[in-house]
């Protein structure tokens, strides 16, 4: 069963789950909504800090295999953005989560959100991965599903209504499965290649991230990134090539 989970305290979060309400017809016990194999399950909180909801939601009976975070995305930069990612810190857990640690994520329902976001074509927004960062900290595979940048992004209608829309429709196909390294914070290059070589990417680790990566964090990387069998590269650094290159095939792009 597929949970995903609405934050009171997040306006588009809050517009995202209006619309998958009005999308679909859902049953309602206790607060907790559920038609067919997903359940909506609304938190006060924020939630990048909501560490072991997966725990909290099975405790109230619910058997969960998949948690989608529909959430808003914040960027001094002020992109009109439509984004995915996974959930972990590669250095000091300063927004949720733990230290140095990531989360399991779901690289073929990622890539196939990207792909739907994509074919909804909503004017002006850049749909693309983001690098793994921020918590929460939970144990079943997840990922988050953003509108951005301000405030406007997340009262738009249009791009609120595509992500409820894709949330429903998601599907898992058969793609390559691989992580990246170096490269930005939304990841062009590596959203790039999804589209192009049918790949699916979990976790990636932007430029920023790359003086804290050592070989246990690699292998995070890999282990929490289901079926991985590849590592694409964007920019030179070669000792962590030497290292995942153990792992994975090593491809330079």
């Amino acid at each position: 069963m597929r949970c995903i989970i609405v934050s009171k305290e997040d306006i588009a979060s809050i517009n995202i789950g209006k619309f998958l309400l009005s999308l679909e017809k859902w049953k309602e016990k206790n607060g907790i909504y559920f038609s067919d194999d997903k359940i909506i399950y609304f938190i006060e909180d924020t939630h990048i800090y909501h560490d072991n909801i997966d725990k909290e939601i099975e405790s109230k009976g619910y058997e969960i295999d998949t948690i989608i975070f529909a959430s808003r995305h914040a960027s001094m930069a002020k992109r009109k953005t439509l984004t995915v990612h996974a959930v972990g810190n590669y250095s000091k857990a300063e927004y949720g989560g733990k230290d140095r640690k990531l989360v399991l994520c779901e690289p073929l329902l990622m890539r196939n959100a990207l792909e739907l976001l994509k074919e909804k074509d909503i004017d002006g927004y850049e749909v693309c991965y983001e690098a793994t960062h921020h918590g929460p900290y939970l144990e079943k595979p997840c990922f988050f599903i953003e509108v951005g940048s301000t405030e406007k992004e997340w009262n738009d209608k249009k791009a609120c209504k595509a992500i409820a829309e894709v949330i429903l429709e998601l599907e898992r196909k058969n793609y390559d499965v691989a992580i990246g390294i170096g490269g930005g914070h939304y990841a062009p290059r590596f959203t790039d290649i999804a589209f192009n070589k049918k790949v699916a990417f979990g976790h990636i680790a932007a430029k920023y991230a790359i003086p804290y990566l050592n070989e246990k964090l690699i292998e995070e990387m890999i282990n929490k990134t289901p079926n991985c069998k590849k590592a694409y590269f964007h920019g030179e650094c070669e000792n962590i090539k030497r290292i995942v290159s153990n792992y994975l095939e090593v491809i330079t792009k």
